[in-house]
Order: structure tokens, then C-alpha cells, then sequence
């Protein structure tokens, strides 16, 4: 099982549980105590049972739905389109589980719970819930999940260092495409390309820092031993699917486009910067560093350069091997800098 589907399972269970104990909460004010004891049961286990169909399928759609093949369509629509569109999948979520619990507790299927107070309420529930969700997920596809968090709880108001891995990967040929493309073309085409190599990179654990021009940056946590394999994986990971998905570039721009890998890693200096705009920033040597072997890529010929100083932090496995390209000078390093490419073996 992936990585990703990991997460979402679990994420999954989560937000079940927690759209149940709001069921719970609902179905406890929703009827007076003073009920029949019977008749109490048999709508609060109803309506719970309703709730548990409900957020099942609701979560499904949301998280194992929508970030699939076929949820492309959703995550592509801008703001105003997102909500309109999932608020009319929800209230047909809402309406299949009222159906679905009709049918088995009273073994047929009845239309005056639709005109009832307590369908509206659930209703208003849901579409509340999901125009939250929905802001939530995309400040977080903007800002970044862990730029959030970090500076929701003020982690790096007060600059840190860390030990972080870059990979900075710049498309080849940019001005021989916007001759061919157009700008707007090519505008077109970096999106659908920084697009598709989301997933792979998010599998991979990485963290997208920021896009810059037709470049992407993209982050992990330096740590010791076979997990940093993981960035190795994504690089060959993104070719891959490139490769897969070279029809589609075809037929759409008339080209694939490639690109340049540049991999180094080291301490780095973390810290929140702005007031109006505020994001998590990197400063030293280490990312100054990555961004110069990513220009070696050119001058060596080579689509995939990494530095010996992160090689050596990473455990190789059997199905890839290092092979030394050359030691070179780099711009503002007092020492030169071993290169290396990774192929597949």
C-alpha cells in the first residue's frame, strides 16, 4: 500500500469518526427526552445509522475520489465552481443515505423525511462542513499543509536550523518553447506539467516550497540511512510518469517536455517572513548550493546531478547505482564540490 493511501485511510477513519460524534451530538438535541423510549431508539439509531452511511461516503468521495484519475475534474475547477459542484454531490450523498437507512429499517422507501425540518438541518450541516472544507483545502493547496500548521503554531518565528535535502527541478529549452508555444502556450504547459508531478512528489514525502518560473523546489527532511532513498524514487518517479503521460503532451503541445534535476542537501536556516503575505523561508549555503548544481546539469549533459555530500548521506539500494561525473568549482564554495549522476540498473 502506498504511502499516500496510507495517509488517506487513516485520515479517512478520522474524519468518520469525528462526522459521528457531530451525528451524535445532532440526533441528541434533535429529539426531546421525554420520547417514547422505543420510538426514541428507533430514530436516534436510525439517523445514526444514516450519519455513519452518510460520512462514509462523503469522505470516500473526498478523499479517495477526488484525488483520483477520475477527480481531475475537481481538483482543475476554481474556487466558486468547487463549492457549487460538491455542494449538489453532497446533498445526493445526503439523500442516498436517507434513502439507503429508509430502506432498511423500514424496508421502503419514504419521501416525507425530505420535507422534513430535521433533512433540511442535516442538509445545512453538510453544506456547511463542506464550504469549510473546501476554503480549508484550498488555502492548504496554496499556502502548503505543513507551511499552515508551522505558522499557525509560530514554529519559526524565530529562525531555526535544520537539516533539509533540495530538489530543484527546471524544465530545458524554455525559450525555444515560448517560440513555439507562445507564452500563454507555455503557461499552459508548466501547469499541466507542475500538476502531474504532484502526486509522485507527495508519495515520495516530498513538500513542494515553491514554484519559480519553470522551476519547482521541493523539500524533505535530511535524515540518516534508507529513508532518504525516497528522493532518488521520486526523481525516477517523475520521469516515469512523464514518460507515461507522453501522448497527452503531444497531442496537446506537440512536444514532452524535459527537464534538469539538481539534488543537494545540508543545514539550513528556517524562518517565517512577511506580514501580509507570509511564508516559511530558507536561507544558506545548502539551497544556494542545490540551485548551482541544477545548473551543472547543462554543462555536464547530464539530466540528474547530486552532490557527493548528500550521496554519502544516502543509502544506495541494489536497483540503482552512483556514477562521478566530475568535481568542479561551484560559485561562492571555498571548496570544490564532488558531482554525481544515479542511474537505474
Amino acid at each position: 500500500m502506498s504511502r499516500l493511501t496510507t495517509h488517506r485511510i487513516k485520515l479517512f477513519i478520522i474524519l468518520v469518526t469525528l462526522s459521528v460524534l457531530v451525528g451524535l451530538v445532532e440526533n441528541y438535541f434533535t429529539y426531546p427526552s421525554n420520547e417514547n423510549g422505543s420510538s426514541f431508539n428507533n430514530y436516534f439509531v436510525r439517523d445514526l445509522s444514516g450519519w455513519i452511511v452518510g460520512s462514509t461516503m462523503l469522505w470516500s468521495f473526498e478523499l479517495f475520489f477526488i484525488p483520483s484519475r477520475l477527480g481531475i475534474v475537481f481538483r482543475r475547477m476554481h474556487f466558486l465552481s468547487a463549492i457549487i459542484v460538491k455542494s449538489l454531490v453532497v446533498a445526493v450523498i445526503v439523500a442516498s443515505a436517507a434513502i439507503i437507512t429508509g430502506y432498511v429499517f423500514k424496508g421502503e422507501f419514504n419521501t416525507v423525511f425530505f420535507t422534513q425540518s430535521h433533512f433540511t438541518r442535516i442538509l445545512t450541516i453538510v453544506f456547511i462542513l463542506i464550504i469549510v472544507l473546501q476554503t480549508a483545502t484550498q488555502v492548504v493547496r496554496i499556502i502548503g499543509a505543513n507551511t499552515l500548521l508551522n505558522i499557525m503554531l509560530g514554529k519559526y518565528r524565530q529562525p531555526v536550523h535544520e537539516d533539509k535535502i533540495f530538489m530543484i527541478l527546471d524544465i530545458t529549452g524554455s525559450t525555444a518553447l515560448a517560440e513555439k508555444l507562445g507564452d500563454l502556450g507555455v503557461q499552459s504547459m508548466l501547469n499541466k506539467f507542475f500538476f502531474d508531478i504532484t502526486d509522485p512528489i507527495l508519495e515520495h514525502g516530498g513538500e513542494i516550497y515553491r514554484y519559480v518560473g519553470d522551476q519547482v523546489i521541493v523539500t524533505w527532511d535530511l535524515k540518516t540511512g534508507p529513508i532518504n532513498m525516497r528522493v532518488i524514487r521520486c526523481c525516477f518517479a517523475i520521469n516515469k510518469l512523464i514518460m507515461t503521460k507522453s501522448h497527452e503532451y503531444q497531442r496537446t503541445f506537440g512536444m514532452v517536455p524535459s527537464f534538469r534535476i539538481g539534488l543537494h542537501g545540508g543545514p539550513v536556516v528556517m524562518g517565517q517572513c512577511g506580514d501580509q503575505k507570509q511564508e516559511i523561508s530558507y536561507f544558506g549555503d545548502t539551497i544556494n548550493t542545490a540551485a548551482r548544481i541544477e545548473h551543472q546539469c547543462k554543462a555536464l549533459d547530464c539530466s540528474l546531478v547530486i552532490s557527493s555530500e548528500l550521496l554519502n548521506r544516502i543509502s544506495l539500494t541494489d536497483d540503482y547505482k552512483a556514477e562521478r561525473l566530475a568535481t568542479v568549482q561551484l560559485r561562492g564554495r571555498q571548496v570544490e564540490t564532488e558531482l554525481f549522476t544515479i542511474k537505474a540498473v
